[in-house]
């Protein structure tokens, strides 16, 4: 492996690795009642928001964001919202699963995109991902859909929506849509639907 390709892989593994820490949404979600952890989250928005204000001020610097986030709303907040979004929307094992696909399929799937491409600049966010890539993503959301729910065709559901999610960039009157918001939201949706067929 190749010096670019391998520094690469090392930064990609470490926004991955702050990707999976994601996973303790789902988790206290497992164990709180959803009122607390709506109110846990709206405490964190307004973490949030002073953090991102400070920013963009350049009084601090977040490590580890893609040149394209540096002057854009950081992932992070994206994640902290399509995770906020699914516990309102979906019923409590759908959101728990559709969270997990994003904390641990997401960063399945990019580091395979890693490997796969050097080219990890604004573009490569802006095209549909290779097929290498989906069927991670497919086979990853899919297991965790399953585990979660204890059946293959909600699994499957959730899995096409992960997929189409993270796999194919999303414009809304030509504004890119961060796929750490689509990917629980699609995936929660299919399940959702999925399990009333």
């Amino acid at each position: 492996m190749d010096t670019s390709r391998l520094s690469i892989l090392k930064e990609e593994a470490k926004r991955k690795t702050i990707h999976i820490c994601g996973v303790a949404i789902p988790v206290l979600y497992y164990f709180f009642p959803k009122n607390l952890v709506v109110l846990g989250f709206i405490f964190s928005f307004f973490i949030i928001f002073i953090l991102e204000w400070l920013r963009f001020r350049g009084v601090v610097s977040l490590p580890f964001l893609r040149k394209n986030e540096k002057k854009e709303i950081s992932a992070y907040v994206f994640f902290v919202a399509g995770a906020f979004m699914s516990i309102l929307i979906f019923a409590k094992s759908i959101a728990i699963a559709s969270i997990v696909m994003l904390a641990i399929g997401d960063a399945a799937s990019g580091m395979v995109g890693a490997v796969k491409s050097v080219d990890k600049s604004e573009t490569y966010e802006k095209r549909i991902k290779p097929p290498e890539v989906m069927l991670v993503m497919f086979i990853v959301s899919f297991i965790i859909g399953y585990l979660v729910l204890q059946s293959l065709p909600v699994a499957i559901f959730g899995a096409i929506g992960a997929v189409i999610a993270d796999g194919v960039p999303l414009r809304v009157y030509g504004t890119p849509i961060d796929d750490n918001l689509t990917i629980p939201l699609f995936s929660g949706t299919l399940m959702s639907l999925g399990s009333i067929l």
